[in-house]
């Protein structure tokens, strides 16, 4: 759901794959806290269902973990071809306390007495970061991101076990040299404010794929649903 109007506006002219990743969505959950919850485990099952959809080559649009994933993938050693890259705010590195923000926030699930106390804690919590939807939209966002917990009250539909990828899986977040053997075209989406420094935006305009930057409004949390991004995503795929 988070991407749907950028799935729609991509679907006239390309065969459009959204798959819910472990722990998330419809997929299952983490079974294996230690290996599960990695790049190189997610990089492995991309591959896989490409190959079972013969799927010969793609474009890759990579938000949060599917960014770092989109960078694993599109370094040419990966075997994947990979045509074009797009990072959506994100980089090859990830700083220590935004790590540490958001496996706080991964393992944490709090419990609501009702689907409107959750959209009430959602919509205050990304307001602060940047985000900015319509009443209509703030509600579709929490009903897609809330589930009903056993004893009938509601909280965030995503595994907790997520977060171990952030104590055993440390080198998901330096992946330079994932980046500098990038060797196609790749354009880096970077939000106003970003999560993405300085310092890394300038590696990755002179390094590997030396990437195209756009700066959009908004923080880093974006689902990609302006007819501004839209057609930045479509003239990049395109040219």
């Amino acid at each position: 759901m988070d991407h749907l109007e950028l799935a729609k506006a991509l679907s006239d002219t390309y065969h459009v794959i959204c798959p819910d990743s472990i722990g998330c969505g419809l997929s299952s959950w983490v079974q294996d806290k230690t290996n599960d919850t990695g790049l190189q485990f997610y990089a492995e099952m991309a591959k896989s269902l490409l190959s079972q959809l013969s799927v010969s080559s793609c474009h890759w649009i990579g938000v949060s973990k599917g960014g770092g994933l989109g960078m694993m993938l599109a370094d040419h050693r990966s075997g994947l071809n990979v045509r074009k890259l797009i990072l959506n705010d994100v980089g090859p590195t990830l700083d220590d306390w935004v790590q540490g923000a958001v496996a706080k926030g991964v393992a944490k699930t709090p419990r609501f007495e009702s689907y409107l106390a959750f959209e009430d804690r959602l919509r205050g919590s990304l307001q602060k970061r940047g985000l900015n939807l319509s009443d209509a939209k703030w509600r579709q966002l929490a009903q897609a991101w809330a589930r009903r917990t056993d004893d009938g009250g509601v909280t965030f539909h995503h595994d907790p076990a997520l977060a171990e990828q952030f104590s055993h899986h440390k080198q998901d977040f330096d992946l330079w040299d994932h980046f500098e053997n990038i060797q196609i075209p790749t354009l880096l989406i970077k939000g106003q404010p970003s999560i993405v420094s300085d310092e890394d935006t300038a590696r990755m305009q002179s390094s590997g794929p030396k990437c195209t930057v756009h700066d959009r409004t908004g923080g880093h949390i974006s689902f990609m649903d302006s007819p501004e991004e839209h057609a930045i995503i479509k003239n990049f795929l395109g040219a």
